[in-house]
């Protein structure tokens, strides 16, 4: 970094380091820790360029119109290289255009005005080539005090860019800190304003605040400023659903367990996503055993604003059939809405959809039971399993699996894969050997041979990726209907299977 310093200063411009990087160094971290870096200088892009090639630096000129160029800078693994840089000219102004992904700029002529434009007191921090702090606007100090605060009018801030609203909700998760009165009446009022910023851009800053260990503070403050009304209703309508009950308070306030569930669910980005759809279809599927009359759908769905005596509910069993299916439909729609890439959906929505898989699990279960749960699962035990941890580090009332017998379940599946015993492998040229021996034609009676086969690997009958006349040997042994049934269907081979009778 100091050579990158030195290299503008020699050819007498100005660098300073900014944004995330010096707040970081400023609460204590390590230059090491740092990866992405920000610069700013009075260079334009074009000058920027030459000095950054002239002194030897790999650049990538993605960003060069709108005052941007990146470079990399080399040095030994241990001191936490390479190491991304982003040398931007000075900036007067910057705001998005409704629905753009990308910013309308205006370039400045000092660091004051580069700093003044910036979001949050401290990200507008700067720290030149001694390491000395440049602080106008008190971001040290806010540092100290734990506290979000806007370079500014709050209201301008936000207006300028409605993206801010879940920046504040992320240094929330990230830091701990807590925003001002100020900035959070700015971002009640600006809440609806987020309508104008690309899906893509919420899905960006939400996959940061969702794996942060202060997530519950921040969806809490996204909840108060009407951000979550606008972007994720499906979640607000579970915020005092246990009181707006037509039988009094309900055992489950699923708001806070939800705000726990994604703490609990750590720093796994797909689990993240599913612990916060879990526990939305409840509302809409609501239902009370034992209450006569009725009531009405929306007044069971907790649209109605009442609070009723607690003590009216004796008697009376509150269910969510089928909540499990109906949050799979809001994890899609979800999907579809933050334009997520579709390996990232499926994962969301299946794992949402079969929440309570992973909780099946027994530590009596044999082999061939965790193999089939195993495919049950499809590919996202992970996440299956992480959600399900979870659910139970939250105090779910969900029957099944202890989170030690989930960790139990992770090392069965571990261990079965690694003696090659998890997924059934029939050899290549089985079928041709079949169809040649037992002179069963290919197609549809084939398949069911191997798929007969298959279930008795997963069972245990057989062992996997064994020689193809083990599996032709055992299949005559065994003689089962699928076998029986080919008989009839071909008459008798050579090896006392089907043969070549009718087809």
């Amino acid at each position: 970094m100091r050579r990158l310093f030195e290299a503008f200063h020699s050819a007498g411009k100005e660098l300073f380091l900014v944004g995330g990087a010096v707040r970081d160094l400023a609460m204590g971290g390590s230059e090491v820790d740092l990866d992405d870096l920000d610069f700013t200088t009075n260079c334009l892009p074009d000058e920027t360029l030459a000095i950054l090639q002239g002194n030897g630096f790999r650049t990538y000129e993605m960003g060069i119109e709108f005052g941007t160029v990146g470079a990399v800078l080399s040095g030994p693994p241990s001191g936490g290289f390479p190491k991304d840089v982003q040398v931007t000219t000075y900036r007067s102004g910057e705001y998005y255009r409704r629905g753009s992904r990308h910013p309308t700029v205006s370039f400045g002529d000092t660091l004051a005005q580069d700093l003044r434009r910036r979001d949050f007191s401290i990200n507008s921090i700067a720290m030149d080539i001694d390491g000395n702090w440049v602080d106008p606007y008190g971001g040290l100090r806010d540092i100290e005090a734990g506290v979000l605060r806007v370079v500014g009018d709050a209201h301008e801030t936000l207006a300028e860019d409605p993206l801010r609203i879940l920046r504040v909700g992320r240094f929330m998760a990230k830091l701990g800190f807590v925003p001002t009165a100020e900035l959070e009446q700015a971002a009640y009022d600006c809440a609806t304003h987020i309508l104008d910023i690309s899906r893509e851009r919420w899905h960006q800053e939400l996959d940061k605040l969702l794996v942060a260990p202060h997530v519950a503070a921040a969806m809490d403050f996204l909840a108060r400023v009407r951000l979550l009304n606008v972007i994720m209703p499906e979640l607000t309508a579970l915020i005092d659903l246990h009181e707006r009950s037509p039988v009094g308070s309900t055992p489950v306030d699923w708001w806070a367990q939800t705000l726990a569930l994604i703490e609990a669910a750590g720093r796994d980005r797909t689990v993240s996503w599913a612990a916060m759809m879990v526990h939305t279809g409840r509302p809409w599927v609501r239902s009370f055993e034992g209450l006569q009359p009725p009531p009405p759908g929306p007044v069971a769905a907790g649209l109605g604003s009442a609070r009723h005596a607690v003590a009216a509910s004796a008697g009376v069993a509150v269910n969510y059939d089928r909540h499990a299916k109906m949050a799979g439909e809001f994890a899609r729609g979800l999907a579809r809405r933050f334009h997520m890439d579709h390996k990232l959906a499926t994962a969301i929505e299946f794992t949402v959809l079969n929440q309570e898989l992973a909780l099946s699990y027994g530590s009596a279960m044999t082999d061939a039971d965790v193999r089939h749960l195993y495919r049950r699962m499809e590919g996202y035990h992970a996440e299956l399993i992480g959600l399900a941890t979870a659910l139970r580090k939250v105090g779910s009332h969900e029957p099944g699996a202890s989170v030690e017998e989930l960790v139990e379940l992770q090392a069965r599946i571990a261990d079965l894969d690694a003696r090659g015993e998890l997924v059934p492998r029939l050899p290549g040229g089985l079928g041709n050997l079949l169809m040649a021996e037992l002179a069963v034609p290919r197609g549809p009676m084939l398949g069911e041979l191997l798929a007969w086969l298959t279930e008795e690997i997963m069972a245990g009958g057989v062992g996997s990726a064994l020689d193809p006349e083990v599996y032709l040997n055992y299949l005559m042994e065994r003689s089962p209907p699928v076998l029986e049934r080919a008989r009839q269907v071909v008459g008798p081979s050579r090896r006392g299977g089907p043969g070549t009778g009718r087809h």
